[in-house]
């Protein structure tokens, strides 16, 4: 179909649907671009940008657009996460709850039928993802064509709704196989071009973030030379730890920076490891196990922890090359000032906080990750205090789009936010949910789910945390403990109170009430996780099951 008829096609489909009031009084759908950073904590981001480290990504999104100071992921753990990002949706909803591979994780999990790739691919956008997608994909049998079994069929399968695909298949890591290296690989690794499959070696021009800046910018050139607007995802493994070939030794772990960024980095900049929480001397506050499982470190692992936190932050160097590649090309196409822009990151990380090295765990340096967002009515500069989260991701960009998501988000949109900050009827708490993969994955053991709220949520709570460990909360819900935090009286979570202190009992039960109506929101026969989120009244409504 020629480009002038998808135009037209895309603008008929927009009108077939209610519209929120930004996107309707716009004219044509606007360009609009994701970069999904990996594994970057709001503490490392903001120490990136006092050093300077971050020039292009400060100019044009801190100081020219909007920053979301309470921004988190529900799942912190990149393919429940990323899944959450291409459906709006919690976890429980979109059923890819687990990185490792079976019936409900990877992307062997996922439905690809219904992302918000194929809600734009489908009124006329050319839709291109450059980078990281899944975990799994590429080595794990598509959901939706079981038929794909074959190493090569899997290799080379593009996922539905993307016009032009660019994915780094997730195998290599997997099975050692240097031919077919993985996203995990910063040299040495293959790309799905659009079901032809490129590998790359090991010269300082195949660093894997520069391919992708190279190859972002070479897909809004094609799409420049139409009038079709474009949605592009560009994903770098950066600032994640480069994973080739299994180790089984954490501390051969790094992260690669650029050739040209290497060794950048003052001597002076290093890990803080005076903070209360680094290396939390006292877990007995924590559940029973917590202890076992997390031993103190030792002076190898703070060693190890402080050289792959210098290699971190000179790793975003070249994540803000990639920046000012995709921002060049679209100027020089014309489309900048009217392109929606998204910087983020899939999940943080923890990086010794409460003996903790890795993600998944519900503190707040694994669940906060940085949001910005610039673009046409976006104010330039700002700061928002309100909740948001990575289910508002794919519905804000579906309402910029005027593109109707295939399923129900769970997630909102975040327009009103663009002009003033805590509007009427906002979330107030939301759900943070885990389930444990097969070792040696992180957490293994056991199953989480907690609710955060809102700084000032009402008199019962707070800006409190509530995280109840279960066996197995899908099929054997045995507790394993609980944590209770008070995050204005202690930010670092370095004191859960005690479950036996009558003192918050009030509070807690709240919590639990929460916690036992957003669990299943959002699923057949429950209130809307919207609802849920935003409003305690809800939880009288029929179909409350309790704690």
């Amino acid at each position: 179909m020629p480009t002038h008829a998808l135009r037209a096609c895309a603008l008929a489909f927009a009108a077939a649907f209610p519209l929120p009031a930004h996107a309707a009084d716009a004219g044509t759908p606007p360009d609009i671009v994701v970069l999904m950073a990996d594994d970057l904590d709001e503490p490392t981001f903001d120490t990136a940008l006092v050093l300077g480290l971050l020039p292009s990504i400060e100019a044009a999104m801190v100081d020219g657009g909007l920053r979301f100071d309470e921004s988190f992921v529900t799942d912190s753990l990149c393919c429940p996460s990323r899944a959450t990002f291409m459906t709006g949706q919690y976890p429980h909803n979109h059923g890819v709850r687990r990185g490792q591979f079976g019936a409900d994780g990877s992307f062997g999990a996922f439905d690809d039928d219904r992302s918000i790739a194929t809600a734009l691919g489908g009124i006329g956008y050319r839709t291109g993802l450059v980078g990281k997608f899944l975990n799994g994909y590429g080595y794990t049998t598509p959901r939706n064509h079981p038929d794909c079994t074959s190493a090569d069929c899997r290799m080379r399968y593009v996922p539905a709704g993307w016009t032009d695909w660019q994915g780094l298949p997730d195998y290599g890591e997997l099975n050692g196989s240097p031919g077919y290296a993985g996203a995990y690989c910063m040299y040495n690794y293959t790309v799905n071009d659009r079901g032809a499959l490129v590998t790359y070696g090991s010269a300082d021009a195949d660093y894997q973030t520069d391919v992708i800046a190279q190859r972002a910018g070479a897909f809004i050139d094609a799409v420049a030379a139409t009038p079709a607007p474009l949605f592009l995802v560009a994903s770098p493994l950066a600032p994640h730890y480069e994973l080739c070939l299994p180790s089984p030794d954490p501390t051969a772990w790094d992260v690669r920076p650029a050739p040209r960024h290497a060794g950048s980095l003052p001597p002076y900049v290093n890990l803080d490891v005076s903070k209360a929480s680094f290396d939390e001397a006292d877990v007995g506050d924590k559940p029973a196990w917590f202890v076992q499982e997390y031993a103190s470190l030792d002076t190898t692992q703070v060693s190890t922890l402080n050289r792959q936190y210098r290699h971190r932050l000179e790793a975003l160097r070249a994540v803000d090359d990639l920046f000012a590649t995709i921002r060049a090309r679209l100027v020089a196409a014309g489309r900048w000032d009217d392109a929606y822009v998204i910087f983020t990151s899939d999940n943080g990380w923890l990086y010794g906080e409460h003996r903790v090295v890795g993600k998944v765990l519900a503190y707040e340096e694994s669940i906060r990750v940085p949001l910005l967002l610039r673009g046409p009515g976006v104010a330039a500069g700002a700061h928002r205090a309100a909740l948001v989260l990575n289910n508002d991701l794919a519905p804000t960009i579906a309402a910029l789009a005027r593109a109707a998501l295939p399923t129900v988000p769970d997630g909102r949109d975040l327009a009103p936010l663009f002009a003033q900050d805590q509007p009427p009827a906002w979330r107030r708490r939301f759900l943070v949910e885990h389930f444990r993969d097969a070792a040696p994955s992180p957490v293994s053991w056991l199953d989480f789910l907690g609710v955060r709220t809102a700084s000032g949520d009402d008199e019962d709570t707070g800006m409190q945390l509530f995280v109840d460990w279960r066996d197995d909360w899908l099929t054997d819900p045995t507790p394993a403990g609980s944590e209770h935090y008070d995050l204005v009286a202690d930010p670092l979570q370095l004191q859960s109170f005690d479950p036996r202190d009558g003192a918050h009992e009030a509070q807690r039960a709240v919590l639990q009430a929460d916690l036992a109506l957003l669990r299943d929101c959002g699923k057949p026969g429950h209130v809307a996780c919207i609802d849920a989120e935003r409003m305690r009244e809800h939880l009288f409504f029929a179909g409350f099951d309790g704690p």
